[in-house]
């Protein structure tokens, strides 16, 4: 049996910030709590939460700067699940931007905030599932100049390392494992997200620019995820017809 999930919720709005964490607790996860950004980088350096729930607008430093440390300083680090007001769409890209896995946008279910957590946690082998999966399947794939270690969650090119998110790091992984293969983007929400819904596309679009940005900043130019219109993407050194 897996440890219990850490999580660790930060969020300045008490009563919200109360009844989440009691949702959590029903999960049986273990369940730390900060109301503004610096205590949440104190409880993150003394806890090594697993997942972080991050609101973006914190007291003392925004949840756009904690991520932002967070992923500067730690690698792979946990999964950074953002929570955005539903009229922040900016927010949203930024946090993408600076490294967050997910976001949630409020007002919320606490069960779409489960189910997120659930998908991140998901893309860190914390089932035994996917820790079976795993086990059963090649531990290196090497395509071309880039090497994936997936018992590491590892991945270089050229033998430098990449710095990559959990959900990158998922996306380079299943891509590169089933080269040549199309996914589109409905295939890359169920497999990576956990979702069918389609309001998350956008999730998918922003993690594929920011996964060929790193790649061809490690010099791959240009970046072998292609995307094939109209159908999805696919990791090719060839681009497809």
């Amino acid at each position: 049996m897996a440890a219990a999930l850490k999580v660790l919720l930060v969020e300045d709005d008490d009563s919200f910030r109360e009844i989440i964490a009691l949702h959590l607790q029903s999960e049986g996860w273990e369940i730390l709590t900060a109301r503004d950004g610096e205590a949440a980088m104190d409880i993150f350096a003394r806890d090594q939460p697993d997942v972080l729930l991050l609101d973006v607008m914190l007291p003392k430093m925004t949840g756009i700067e904690v991520c932002a440390a967070i992923r500067r300083d730690h690698q792979p680090g946990p999964g950074i699940v953002m929570l955005t007001a539903r009229d922040s769409e900016a927010d949203t890209v930024l946090g993408f931007d600076v490294g967050a896995d997910d976001y949630v946008i409020k007002p919320c279910r606490p069960r779409e905030i489960i189910a997120r957590i659930r998908a991140v946690a998901r893309r860190m082998d914390r089932t035994e599932s996917t820790m079976l999966a795993t086990a059963r399947a090649p531990t290196l794939l090497e395509r071309g100049s880039v090497l994936i270690d997936l018992d590491k969650r590892l991945a270089t090119v050229s033998g430098s390392a990449l710095k990559l998110t959990q959900t990158e790091f998922a996306l380079l992984a299943l891509l590169a494992e089933n080269h040549e293969k199309v996914y589109s983007r409905k295939d890359l929400l169920q497999r990576i997200w956990d979702t069918d819904h389609d309001g998350y596309a956008r999730n998918v679009d922003c993690h594929v620019t920011r996964l060929r940005r790193k790649l061809e900043n490690a010099g791959l130019a240009p970046a072998p995820i292609h995307t094939v219109h109209g159908t999805g993407y696919c990791f090719s050194f060839t681009r497809p017809g």
